[in-house]
């Protein structure tokens, strides 16, 4: 008898506790805010700045250059 009123109240309760929790989401927005419009991209139409001819060297010209000058000053 006792655990049949134990599972009674224990229903009672999760019902309870279910219920509260479902009015506190109420109120709650349903969607996120709307953003503002983004911003417009139009590739190409931009020339790419003076002075930039120059070829890049690459990682492993800068690693021997730094050893080249170590050596020198050693």
């Amino acid at each position: 008898m006792m655990r049949v009123l134990q599972k009674i109240i224990f229903t009672f309760v999760m019902v309870g506790g279910m219920s509260i929790v479902a009015f506190a989401q109420k109120d709650q927005p349903k969607k996120p805010p709307p953003k503002g419009n983004p911003p417009v991209v139009t590739p190409g139409t931009k020339k790419p700045p003076k002075g930039d001819d120059k070829p890049k060297k690459s990682s492993t010209d800068v690693i021997i250059a730094a050893k080249e000058s170590l050596a020198d000053l050693a």
